[in-house]
């Protein structure tokens, strides 16, 4: 057992920290993606670089290799995470978890990276699809009105925590239990805890937002802002500037 739980967590990490945009931009344009734009190496940036085209490999990787495999390896390792003890649940979580590490901070790009929010989506989806569901609603809904996606990314990601306590326990029903559910069977409520060990393993993903926002992937100041303003910037805005088209039109001088 404690071997398949190291492979499943060496696994996890290492699968999290392949750089899928930076290798796209490298391999196609001979760029590196830390220097243009952004600077994020992630999905937008990749879009804004490169063009839409690359947007459903790049989707797919980060959401089924980094975000949804840990966790069908981790059911294969620890079996269902509804029907774990709380103990076993925590373990079992952590090998998503790490995945989310290695691409916010890989070893591969000198520990800097992506922000995770395709990593996110296939963690939480994995998880519970009600509650990504209902997540992607509230950023989605955001997004058309305000046009603001790191915003709004951000409010979606701070809602997972309480909508995981929801009355009932509804929102954090697994697959496992939704197919049980499609066959006729009726829907078995959460264990006593379940809901609020979800909940603070969304917080938990929250923390490292923040964390990944405030560090950037350069700790240097641009000058002529505050450090305070910089730092609202990237916590909220996930730049570091106050204009959205000089942040991403940045090129190499």
């Amino acid at each position: 057992m404690y071997l398949e739980v190291a492979a499943l967590y060496g696994y996890s990490y290492l699968a999290g920290a392949v750089p899928t945009p930076y290798l796209i931009a490298k391999l196609t344009r001979g760029i590196d993606l830390r220097e243009y734009g952004s600077g994020n190496v992630g999905g937008s940036n990749v879009v804004r670089q490169l063009g839409k085209v690359w947007i459903v490999p790049l989707t797919l990787v980060e959401l089924l290799l980094k975000g949804f495999s840990p966790f069908v390896l981790g059911l294969l390792v620890f079996g269902p995470p509804r029907e774990l003890p709380l103990s076993s649940l925590c373990l079992f979580l952590a090998s998503p978890l790490l995945a989310l590490i290695g691409n916010n901070w890989s070893p591969f790009l000198r520990f800097q990276g992506g922000r995770g929010l395709m990593v996110i989506c296939g963690i939480v989806f994995s998880l519970a699809p009600a509650l990504f569901a209902v997540g992607m609603s509230v950023y989605l809904l955001g997004w058309r009105v305000s046009r603001s996606s790191a915003v709004w990314a951000l409010i979606a990601t701070a809602s997972l925590p309480v909508l995981a306590l929801w009355p009932g326990g509804y929102l954090v029903t697994s697959w496992i239990a939704i197919w049980a559910l499609m066959g006729g069977e009726a829907l078995q409520s959460a264990p006593s805890g379940y809901a609020a060990v979800i909940s603070c393993y969304c917080g938990l993903i929250l923390v490292m937002v923040l964390v990944k926002r405030g560090l950037s992937n350069s700790p240097a100041f641009p000058e002529g802002l505050s450090k305070k303003k910089v730092i609202f910037n990237r916590l909220v805005r996930d730049r570091d500037v106050d204009e959205r088209a000089e942040w991403i039109s940045r090129i190499p001088q």
